[in-house]
């Protein structure tokens, strides 16, 4: 792991934690932890040396994640969104990703993979209709990238945020500060060379794309939001173990902490953390490894860093349930600590990269069925 790196992004969470209560009541993080963030390098994590990026190692990124995470999940969720479409990138015309970075290595494209936009070809390129939801960080970013459908083929687009509509809806139960709103276009024109097909096998990666990082699985991408939930997980344990120590429950004369089935409820969670912890680096690190050896990642290999991914976010939100047994009425009232934390959990528990239904694409790959799911085999 890169600590230099590290460490740039932990000077950051002063202003992080300084604005948090902000993001959670504007619903989007604000333009300080923004600006803080992007001056540290946030988009340019896994965008290549070759175009001004940091190009850093899974473990390092998953690192970083967690440094911001344990100062607001809102704000670590912004790795992601500032990382996910140079992955894809590594796919698309050296051409256009000159066009997006070559000028400005900082620019944030938003990413949403959740509806497609309906294209219709014109002269020089295609008009778009239609709403994309859950674009985390729209309102900092000056590209969307999202799928399209263009007579029965779906595509990926590139999207100018100027000519698109935010449609103020992110009113959630957790994660406010991501800012995950839906986008619409409305009769949007975008030229030819904006337009990226799907293919499957996803293609040749263009020259930029030459480092260690890129012969790794696309799942590497979960380094940069796994870490959010393995963090909450790891707070809700430490916030059980205070209120364990000063907290009497109701009709009870003795503390929390003499109480069976909170120490119970404890043991499991911890244990439970642990392994999920433990098993999402060593399969990241192991990616990492593969990678600089030259070897490709072949369906197993992808297959069990796609299940080391869903299994440490399910994993962190079974730890939350369980401290929120142990911890009763603590996590009812708002400002609580733990009530903060089971509110991102229970959000984000339900993304579809990690949903509980990922297990069942794992075990499809792993048994030779028919692949619900094929982003999986990225």
């Amino acid at each position: 792991m890169n600590q230099d790196i590290i460490d740039r992004f932990a000077q950051t969470t002063d202003t992080v934690v300084a604005h948090r209560q902000e993001a959670e009541e504007c619903g989007r993080l604000s333009s300080p932890v923004v600006a803080a963030l992007v001056d540290a390098g946030v988009a340019r994590l896994y965008l290549p040396a070759s175009l001004s990026g940091l190009e850093v190692d899974p473990l390092t990124c998953a690192a970083v994640t967690a440094t911001l995470a344990r100062a607001d999940a809102s704000a670590a969720w912004f790795v992601m969104v500032a990382n996910a479409a140079r992955l894809m990138a590594q796919y698309w015309p050296a051409q256009l990703v000159e066009e997006i970075w070559g000028d400005d290595p900082d620019v944030i494209v938003a990413a949403s993979g959740n509806r497609p936009f309906a294209a219709t070809e014109v002269e020089g390129g295609v008009t778009l209709e239609g709403v994309n939801s859950f674009v985390s960080g729209c309102h900092h970013a000056r590209w969307l990238l999202s799928p399209v459908l263009l007579d029965g083929q779906m595509a990926t687009v590139l999207i100018p945020m100027a000519q698109c509509r935010i449609i103020d809806n992110w009113h959630s139960l957790g994660m406010r500060g991501t800012g995950s709103n839906d986008v619409s276009a409305d009769g949007v024109f975008i030229p030819r060379r904006h337009l990226i097909p799907m293919q499957e096998p996803p293609g040749v990666r263009n020259g930029y794309y030459s480092g260690a990082l890129y012969r790794c699985p696309s799942r590497v991408l979960f380094a940069t939001y796994v870490p959010v939930m393995l963090v909450l997980a790891e707070q809700a344990l430490a916030e059980l173990s205070s209120l364990a120590e000063g907290k009497t429950p109701y009709a009870e004369d003795r503390k929390l902490k003499h109480r069976s089935i909170a120490q119970i409820k404890y043991g499991k969670a911890l244990a439970t953390f642990r392994a999920g912890s433990d098993y999402f680096n060593r399969a990241l690190g192991e990616a990492w490894e593969r990678a600089q050896a030259g070897t490709t990642a072949d369906s197993h290999d992808k297959a069990d860093l796609y299940l080391a991914g869903t299994h440490a976010a399910q994993s962190a939100a079974q730890v939350v349930r369980w401290v929120a047994d142990a911890a009763g009425t603590s996590v009812i009232y708002q400002g609580r600590p733990l009530e903060r934390i089971v509110r991102d959990m229970e959000t984000l528990r339900h993304h579809g990269f990690i949903s509980e239904s990922r297990y069942g694409s794992v075990a499809q790959v792993l048994w030779d069925a028919t692949l619900d799911y094929q982003l999986l085999l990225r």
